[in-house]
């Protein structure tokens, strides 16, 4: 991770260490929120 630009966390426990590194960092369940994000970056993709 170290030569990473962007790091995003995702992860249930909002206390979990991985946040004190990532640059962006969401509390859920990762089953969940992916699916989400990815439908929502394929829509804004199709509007440009």
């Amino acid at each position: 991770m170290e030569e990473s630009d962007l790091i995003i966390a995702i992860n249930r426990d909002k206390d979990a260490p991985i946040f004190g590194v990532a640059d962006l960092g969401v509390v859920g369940d990762f089953n969940k929120i992916v699916p989400l994000l990815n439908e929502r970056l394929q829509k804004e993709m199709q509007e440009k």
